[in-house]
């Protein structure tokens, strides 16, 4: 049986579409008294975003995963485990003013054009505060997609299937003609393939080189090439 055409391009948001600005990050543990590096936060990205997947994986809620990220993040960039705390709810109080996820690639709003010039529609599924019409607003993207799934908003989250099969009722798209790409395999890979539909990783930083569950891209824009260029 020949595969279903595919219809429908879904995304994760945070580091799939808008990625942490670690410069922000840094700014706020400044203001605290705090010196760390936004190089260092960088490096340590990959054991933050393995510790999120666990939490989410084992029941935690997104805002425990969130802050068990940032702390992560601090701890692994040589901030002191006895400080790092302190400085969770002050970039909680940034993230609030203005999501700290609020760096897009340059070459994201030329992937996503082409990605419509091809007839995808387009969709953002993910576990985020409620204010992503907001912040794709503020960050250039306000008119890119035509659904988004926010977690806050649906009292749900990934990798609940049911996250990925409202983004595709909505739509009015099958689950098998959509495909949703995302930066965390147990959360964004496992949930999408767990509804029905087809799947990517996006791994700018290569944290994952051993999945295999699905294929796998640097960004956005190397699967939609390779969408558009006619690979699955």
């Amino acid at each position: 049986m020949a595969p279903i055409p595919l219809e429908a391009l879904l995304l994760d948001a945070g580091n799939t579409v808008v990625f942490l600005d670690m410069g922000a990050v840094a700014g706020v543990a400044r203001a605290e008294g705090v010196a760390v590096e936004a190089s260092r936060l960088r490096a340590a990205e990959g054991s933050a975003k393995r510790r999120y997947e666990a939490r989410l994986g084992d029941g935690g809620s997104h805002e425990d995963g969130w802050r068990l990220y940032l702390e992560t993040l601090l701890v692994e960039a040589g901030v002191s485990e006895a400080v790092a705390p302190r400085l969770i709810d002050p970039l909680r109080a940034e993230h609030d003013r203005l999501n700290l996820w609020r760096r897009v690639p340059a070459e994201l709003p030329e992937a996503l054009a082409r990605a419509r010039d091809a007839g995808l529609r387009l969709g953002v599924v993910s576990n985020s505060e409620g204010r992503l019409p907001e912040l794709f607003a503020h960050v250039g993207l306000g008119d890119a997609f035509e659904v988004i799934v926010d977690s806050a908003l649906e009292g749900i989250r990934k990798p609940d299937p049911r996250m990925f099969e409202r983004a595709c009722a909505r739509l009015g798209v099958a689950a098998g003609a959509a495909l949703y790409a995302g930066d965390i395999p147990r959360v964004d890979v496992d949930g999408a393939l767990g509804a029905g539909l087809r799947a990517a990783l996006i791994d700018p930083l290569g944290f994952y080189p051993e999945h295999d569950r699905s294929p796998r891209y640097a960004s956005v824009f190397e699967l939609v090439a390779a969408l558009v260029g006619g690979a699955a």
